[in-house]
């Protein structure tokens, strides 16, 4: 029963993230110089390359889509963002030596708090499912923490700690 209300829920999050991400609110910079973190990006999302490991001990690879929603209005940091994340994760090398593909599509609400103009930790909430094989295996939720460094305007050195995957670490442009 769950399973089959959480799929139109999952849909709706990826829907809405495609459609409302584009037109996002950004702050005006008070500061000319050179910016750090999502101030003046290049792009109106982030997009994310990363490699994953589970907590079975599978590795593999993966991408997001971050698609703000709000931006730079939040009362306490105006570095704050709250996004949409969408991607997946697909998971080919066992470290016990088995041959395992596992899928996993991923939607969730982060919010990104600015500790610095270079750092930002982030945690998230959301829906991700599992494919083994290709058979189902039904929805679950993603949790997570993670933190990126911004080394340049739009590029930035990011890890993730959460469940049903283990450890993310990448970059975002």
């Amino acid at each position: 029963m769950l399973r089959s209300c959480l799929g139109p829920v999952f849909l709706a999050l990826a829907l809405g993230a495609a459609l409302f991400g584009t037109s996002v609110a950004e702050a005006q910079s008070d500061r000319p110089e050179r910016q750090y973190g999502r101030r003046d990006p290049f792009m109106p999302l982030r997009l994310a390359g990363h490699v994953a490991l589970t907590w079975e001990g599978n590795m593999g690879i993966g991408g997001r889509a971050d698609f703000p929603l709000v931006t730079g209005s939040f009362r306490y940091s105006q570095r704050d963002e709250l996004a949409v994340s969408v991607g997946g994760d697909v998971t080919f090398i066992a470290l016990d030596g088995s041959q395992r593909t596992e899928v996993f599509p991923s939607a969730a609400l982060q919010w990104s708090l600015g500790v610095s103009d270079r750092f930002f930790f982030y945690p998230e909430l959301g829906l991700v499912a599992h494919v083994i094989r290709s058979e189902w295996d039904g929805f679950y939720p993603n949790i997570g923490f993670g933190a990126r460094y911004y080394l340049r305007r739009s590029f930035s050195l990011q890890g993730r700690l959460g469940w049903p995957l283990a450890l993310t670490a990448g970059v975002t442009f």
